[in-house]
């Protein structure tokens, strides 16, 4: 197999004893008996060399989701310490979450993708602090029980909520009225802003001038079981940093 004798990566399953072989343009490597796995299954494992723009959760994690979609562990090789650090705080526990409370109710890291709305818009809302996260339900009645325990989403800047949802999936295609504000692209190549009730607010020429304007984008969250179909969050994943020999995985560090 030909291959740049300076991939790090190659290196690195190569004296783990992994058989090399290359699928979709990537050096997928090929446990057998006697390889010293570098994750806890049993699956190839590809290299995946990340610079610093692509170890943050937007990139990372949609990454992550792509290489266990094609059946395959990741092997993240990374530049430096600082890189692999912000690595290992996406996938290691909570695992690709930005918090989990004692409630089990999770902190959502932003994605690369807006919110969808119902009418064709894009969901907005004012500038701030914008975080996605789950919370219990307010206690109901008994006669307004359902049996679920399914957590509520919200959108908070703060401790105000901007928007709430009965559960992840309500996410999919939510109405326009959800978000305190919305956005579409016009035919006239303009961003249109809207309020609640679908009254316009604004035009502006860009993104970049809306949000000067105060408006953000919503992002859709990174929900894990809205992007991982396969593999394991905890065993599928190893990080190394390039030009080093030292392994990190979610069970600690081993060395090629």
């Amino acid at each position: 197999m030909e291959r740049d004798e300076h991939d790090h990566g190659t290196d690195i399953l190569e004296r783990a004893g992994y058989d090399l072989r290359t699928a979709s343009h990537a050096v997928v490597g090929d446990p057998h008996g006697g390889t010293r796995r570098l994750t806890g299954a049993d699956r190839p494992l590809a290299v995946v060399t990340l610079d610093d723009r692509h170890v943050e959760p937007a990139a990372l994690v949609p990454e992550f989701a792509s290489v266990l979609a094609r059946g395959h562990d990741a092997l993240f090789v990374v530049p430096d310490v600082d890189a692999l650090a912000a690595v290992v705080e996406v996938l290691d526990r909570p695992h690709c979450l930005a918090a989990e409370d004692e409630d089990r109710c999770r902190t959502f890291y932003d994605g690369p993708d807006r919110v969808p709305l119902a009418n064709g818009h894009y969901a907005l809302a004012p500038a701030g602090e914008l975080v996605w996260r789950e919370r219990d339900p307010p206690e109901a009645g008994d006669g307004d029980r359902t049996g679920s325990d399914r957590k509520q989403v919200v959108l908070e800047d703060g401790t105000e909520v901007l928007a709430r949802f009965d559960d992840v999936d309500a996410l999919a295609c939510p109405p326009a009225d959800a978000f305190p504000l919305s956005y579409e692209r016009g035919g006239d190549k303009t961003f249109h802003v809207y309020d609640r009730w679908g009254s316009e607010l604004g035009r502006f020429g860009t993104i970049k001038a809306m949000r000067e304007h105060a408006f953000e984008p919503v992002a859709m969250p990174l929900v894990p079981e809205h992007i991982f179909d396969d593999g394991s969050l905890v065993t599928s994943w190893a990080a190394v940093v390039d030009g080093e020999t030292t392994v990190h995985t979610a069970d600690g560090t081993r060395e090629a």
